[in-house]
C-alpha cells in the first residue's frame, strides 16, 4: 500500500479498466474487483480474492469465474495463485460448486496484433514516451525510478537524430 498511497496509479488503472470491460458487456452480470499477491506484513489492497471467494459463498454465490484482467499472460499468480489456491483448495473447503478462470491473453492473434497497432503508433508519433509516463508518483522515494524516467526522456534527442537521417 506504501506504494499506492505515494501516488502509483495501478490500483486505479485496474479499476477502470474493469469498468470499461464491464460496460462494453452492458453490466450483463455482478462482479466485484478484487486483489490477490499479499506478500509480506505489509498491507495491500483489499478486499482480497480469498476473502472474497468465502465470503460469496456464504451469500450462496458459489458459481464464480475468475478474471484476472491485470495480466496479459499466465505466470505463477494465474497457474499457481488462482487454479490451484484459489479454484482448487480455496474452492473445496469452502464449498464452491463450480469456479473457473478466464484465460489470459497469451499469445491470441488479435490481442497481439492489438499490442501491435500500440506500438506502431507509438513509433509513428515520433515522441521517445507518453507524457504521463515522464510524471512520477506523487510522494516518490524511489531513485531508480526517477533515474529510469530521467533516461527515457533524455533519448528523445538521439531518436530525432535517427528520425532526421532516415529522411
Amino acid at each position: 500500500m506504501k506504494v499506492v498511497n505515494r501516488g502509483d496509479p495501478y490500483a486505479a488503472e485496474v479499476a477502470a479498466t474493469v469498468s470499461s470491460v464491464m460496460a462494453e458487456l452492458g453490466h450483463t452480470h455482478p462482479y466485484r474487483l478484487v486483489w490477490q499477491s499479499k506478500v509480506g506484513p505489509l498491507p495491500w489492497l483489499g478486499p482480497q480474492t480469498d476473502e472474497v471467494i468465502e465470503g460469496l459463498v456464504k451469500r450462496g454465490k458459489k458459481n464464480l469465474l475468475l478474471v484476472p484482467i491485470a495480466f496479459t499472460s499466465d505466470h505463477i499468480e494465474t497457474l499457481f495463485e488462482l487454479d490451484i489456491e484459489y479454484a482448487t483448495e480455496l474452492a473445496n473447503k469452502v464449498g464452491v460448486e463450480n469456479i473457473r478462470r478466464a484465460a489470459a491473453m497469451n499469445s491470441n492473434k488479435i490481442f497481439i496484433q492489438g499490442l501491435a497497432d500500440i506500438v506502431k503508433a507509438h513509433l509513428d508519433d515520433g515522441k521517445v514516451s507518453s507524457t504521463q509516463l515522464s510524471l512520477r508518483c506523487p510522494l516518490c522515494v524511489n531513485s531508480t525510478c526517477a533515474q529510469t524516467r530521467q533516461f527515457i526522456q533524455g533519448q528523445q534527442s538521439a531518436l530525432d537524430r535517427l528520425r532526421s537521417s532516415a529522411v
